[in-house]
């Protein structure tokens, strides 16, 4: 089993959330209005007059295929500009249920 996290810009979260239906990943954890520092890319966002707007976090358990299909699809999605400047970043790791 994997565990996808992937924290993108508000901007984009409805994209995010149609590729995870598209690929037909039916539950997942959202955490919204999560503020991010990010120095090397500028694209701080703090809610406030100088580093404007928020996050959304995603949090996925699935098997390592949809991950991997997954993880495409997002990575080309993170191709394009408006996204590439809004910000978006995937990380997967391994998971076991223990409950």
């Amino acid at each position: 089993m994997k565990m996808l996290w992937i924290t993108c810009n508000e901007s984009v979260a409805e994209e995010v959330m149609e590729i995870l239906d598209r690929n037909g990943v039916s539950g997942y954890s959202v955490i919204q209005n999560v503020l991010n520092r990010d120095h090397k890319k500028g694209r701080s966002h703090w809610n406030n007059a100088v580093f404007p707007g928020k996050n959304w976090t995603f949090m996925i358990f699935c098997r390592e295929e949809k991950a991997c299909s997954l993880v495409d699809e997002l990575r080309e999605m993170s191709t394009k500009p408006y996204v590439q400047k809004a910000g978006i970043k995937i990380f997967m790791n391994d998971a076991e249920e223990v409950v």
